[in-house]
């Protein structure tokens, strides 16, 4: 058990569900209890330690391996995540459900006068509940879904039936009507959740249980699950679920005392001027075929390190495409339906991925320690867009994202960040956009950059994301409209 007392349980079915889970842990190690194995990781940017497990599917498996979980770790709060079909009209495929009651939908009498259901329910944890709502309200933890999906997913708090089989019907089956007649109300069906209740139930431990749609429970589930749609569904429930632990606070939580001034860090970054620029290589530089390809316009950010000690190992270097790839999916940079490509040399290791529809999202490392992240540019019309607020949302999040990257530290780094091919990019607010219409007041021929003229320390960058994207949006708005505006 973790020595601070801060620890949750999440529990899952499928493989491709733990895995889900998995991406958004660190610091992971394996405990094994009376033949099952957990894995104990620290869920980033937070004080929980969490506790994963595969139960495998239905209601028996969860039931044990829930109660077996509760007796080992004595968590704060239970959770169960994973994939669900839609029993409604308007939940949709990669929607998400936060179950507001749990129903054990299949038990019953056979008589000779025909089937009497004796159905049993089970709340979830209220103040869980207010958090899920309250996450849903504030609505940040869509910046981790994939810019296509942030608009379309809707999360419902509606109950979820639950039964011992793979339903996937039409509305006219038994069990489809079953359903319609005694349980309208339930929007979702799934098979694990009512022996996750009833252990969380019977243990008083706070639960919740949190699934994202990924057929429609109406006899098209193998082609949505050809499609990749389970994949979609769970990456959705995982980043409402992981925003859920990140926002929970137990009742019993004792306050935190202020530090003293002394500890307190301040919001200000200090910017120590070079002598001259740092050395970098910009994205036509880490991708050079892209030099010969007319593309999407890309936002690059990158850390430039500076006074670099040591250079990155050949063997980590052919490591990190792996790596890459996973750090991308887990934050929403790549989505698990996109083909990710990867290609490792000596001197730099890229994962990107170039979709159908224009949009282009990369990561890569240098063998000189230089971090680098770039993705499109919204494109709700004729143009690209730059909103000065989305785009340091987004800079706050490819700078995380770089962060998070497991390769030697520098002592200090050299922030850029640049826009490749402006020629079609206007500012503008994203929510006054005309589709049809565009101005370019400011255009520009040539690739608009801040150049990487002064660092910053390593130490300070930490956690401090959202203010160097401040800066640096600020920066990028000035050089994109050029001298004296």
């Amino acid at each position: 058990m973790d020595a601070s007392g801060e620890t949750l349980v999440v529990l899952t079915a499928l493989p491709l569900e733990y895995k889900a889970v998995r991406r958004l842990l660190e610091g992971l190690e394996r405990v094994d209890q009376t033949g099952t194995v957990f894995e104990r990781g620290r869920l980033t940017g937070t004080p929980w330690t969490v506790y994963l497990v595969a139960t495998g599917p239905g209601n028996d498996s969860a039931a044990v391996i829930t109660e077996r979980a509760i007796n080992f770790v004595r968590p704060q709060a239970v959770f169960y995540v994973g994939i669900a079909g839609s029993l409604k009209s308007d939940v949709s495929r990669g929607d998400v459900v936060v179950a507001l009651e749990v129903y054990a939908y299949r038990g019953g009498k056979e008589s000779p006068e025909g089937f009497k259901g004796r159905p049993r329910s089970w709340e979830t944890s209220h103040p869980l509940q207010q958090v899920a709502m309250y996450v849903h309200s504030v609505d940040d933890w869509r910046r981790a879904l994939p810019e296509a999906e942030r608009h379309t997913t809707k999360v419902h708090f509606k109950p979820i039936a639950v039964g011992d089989i793979v339903l996937d019907a039409p509305a006219e089956s038994p069990s489809r009507v079953h359903l319609d007649r005694n349980f309208n109300d339930a929007v979702a069906v799934e098979m694990e959740g009512a022996g996750f209740a009833n252990a969380a139930t019977k243990a008083g431990v706070p639960f919740l249980l949190v699934r994202g749609i990924s057929d429609l429970a109406n006899g098209t589930k193998q082609s949505t699950d050809g499609a990749g749609m389970q994949e979609t569904a769970v990456q959705h429930a995982a980043a409402f679920l992981a925003e859920v632990i990140a926002q929970y606070k137990p009742a019993n939580a004792e306050p935190r005392s202020t530090p003293p001034a002394s500890e307190q860090r301040t919001d200000e970054l200090v910017w120590q001027p070079l002598d001259q620029p740092a050395s970098l290589a910009w994205h036509r530089d880490l991708v050079p075929s892209s030099a010969y390809m007319s593309g999407p316009a890309l936002l690059e950010v990158h850390l430039a390190p500076v006074a670099v000690t040591s250079r990155v190992a050949a063997t980590r270097m052919r490591q990190l495409a792996d790596e890459l790839v996973d750090l991308g999916r887990a934050n929403g940079l790549f989505s698990n339906t996109e083909r990710v490509e990867t290609n490792s040399s000596a001197e730099v290791t890229v994962a990107s991925v170039v979709g159908r529809d224009g949009r282009s999202a990369g990561l890569a490392i240098t063998r000189t320690g230089q971090r680098s992240a770039w993705e499109s540019l919204p494109h709700p019309g004729i143009a690209y867009v730059l909103d000065e607020e989305h785009a340091q949302e987004r800079i706050a999040t490819l700078l995380s994202l770089l962060e998070a990257a497991e390769v030697p530290t520098a002592p200090a780094y050299a922030p850029a960040v640049g826009i490749q091919d402006p020629s079609m990019v206007m500012i503008e607010r994203l929510s006054a956009v005309n589709p049809n219409h565009a101005s370019f007041p400011h255009r520009r021929s040539g690739p608009v950059r801040v150049e990487p003229e002064e660092a910053v320390t390593a130490a300070t960058l930490v956690g401090r994301s959202r203010g160097l994207a401040e800066e640096l949006t600020v920066r990028l708005l000035l050089a994109f409209r050029g001298p004296g505006r």
